[in-house]
């Protein structure tokens, strides 16, 4: 069964991480497989390469995923008009404001229409936040 997932939990919140284990779960999965990851809303905040938690012990949920979607090249797409609400940014947007862009690398910057597309490619659609 092929799976996509909204997630729209932010870094702080257990929804955050429970996504992510849903879609380790998919991805090593053999009857599974996970189509797009859509971040949507305060979710984009996961894909800010510059968000770090500052505890030595343990991981924050940003670098968690972060190193899944670099770990696995699954399609991490992040809605662009909730990003940049948010500050994030590729390096061709920021680039346009002469600054550095904070998009982590696996991610891409999409509209809603990817997320439009995922619900039609998917049997299953999980929300997460």
């Amino acid at each position: 069964m092929r799976f996509s997932l909204l997630v729209m939990a932010a870094p702080d919140c257990p929804a955050a991480l429970t996504a992510l284990r849903t879609a380790q779960i998919l991805i090593n999965h053999p009857e599974h497989s996970l189509y797009r990851l859509f971040f949507y809303g305060d979710g984009v905040s996961l894909a800010n390469a510059l968000a770090w938690r500052g505890d030595d012990d343990q991981a924050g949920a940003a670098q968690l995923w972060q190193a899944f979607v670099r770990d696995h090249e699954v399609d991490a797409s992040v809605c662009v008009g909730a990003a940049q609400r948010r500050g994030v940014c590729d390096d061709k947007l920021a680039s346009q404001r002469q600054r550095h862009g904070n998009l982590a690398p696996g991610f891409t910057l999409a509209g809603l229409g990817q997320w439009a597309d995922a619900q039609r490619q998917s049997e299953q659609v999980i929300q997460f936040g």
